[in-house]
């Protein structure tokens, strides 16, 4: 009789520790990208107002910045003028990967354009020209970010840019990659870049979106989204920069450039 009331006591014990193992697990994020909230706001964009092509937001929540962003195409800029143009932020190319070689390559211009920006002011935030086959090599170049991001300070996120190259001669290294490898790549490149405390965020348009990531997965991340010659932009999803114009003029830069609102939640400014 005591075996007996024994074993009944020790398969009590058993069950509930099973219990309060099991709630433990559901109360434990599954990793840190579930712990975090991406704040994307949603905005009424006939409220947009343009001054001299630049455009800015205000309403009870949100309020924006005015940005670029650069890379080697523009040559030497003068960041001061560009300060003075009343730009507020700028995404700085780092580095590309070839479209067909493969071979990664640093932006020519990325130091100087850096060290350009940060001395005049102007928010800092980076973007890598992806042209990843595979999960492997979304985590080379992600590891290529952040070695020559080690001894630099980022005001706004690290962004992945994978695009569709067009080439007359030569077969992009892309092509027929399916969305869900070309999702997994972003991902892959994204959680690292978190890893070493970054933001991240996607770079992607229309087309893009529609046709070769399946966006369902990569509602983690705010979108920076790109479409021109139209009132808003017409992505399904919530997006945090809009970049509206590729032919925009600013002080100090003999190129054309490319024009960003950014939408801000006002309490997030105040934290």
């Amino acid at each position: 009789m005591l075996r007996l009331e024994l074993i009944i006591i020790v398969m009590f014990a058993i069950f509930a520790a099973l219990i309060i193992w099991g709630r433990r697990e559901k109360e434990l994020p599954q990793n840190e990208a579930e712990e975090e909230v991406v704040s994307i706001p949603q905005v009424d964009y006939e409220k947009i107002e343009s001054i001299s092509g630049k455009y800015y937001y205000e309403d009870e929540d949100f309020s924006s910045m005015f940005g670029i962003d650069v890379s080697e195409f523009q040559d030497e800029i003068d960041w001061r003028k560009v300060k003075e143009d009343k730009v507020e932020f700028v995404f700085i190319r780092i580095g590309r990967r070839g479209a067909t070689t493969g071979l990664l390559y640093d932006d020519e211009m990325f130091e100087r354009n850096y060290k350009g920006a940060k001395d005049n002011g102007i928010k800092v935030g980076v973007y890598f020209f992806s042209q990843a086959k595979d999960e492997k090599e979304a985590l080379e170049e992600a590891q290529w970010v952040l070695e020559r991001l080690k001894d630099k300070q980022l005001d706004l996120p690290v962004v992945y840019d994978c695009e569709e190259v067009y080439l007359e001669d030569e077969t992009p290294r892309l092509e027929g990659i399916d969305t869900t490898q070309l999702t997994d790549n972003a991902l892959t490149f994204l959680k690292r870049i978190e890893k070493d405390g970054y933001e991240g965020m996607i770079y992607t348009y229309l087309y893009w979106a529609e046709n070769f990531y399946e966006m369902d997965r990569l509602t983690d991340y705010p979108f920076w989204f790109a479409q021109y010659d139209t009132d808003e932009p017409k992505l399904e999803y919530p997006v945090t920069i809009w970049q509206y114009s590729k032919n925009g003029t600013i002080n100090g830069i003999k190129e054309a450039t490319d024009l960003n609102i950014m939408f801000i939640r006002k309490n997030d400014l105040s934290e």
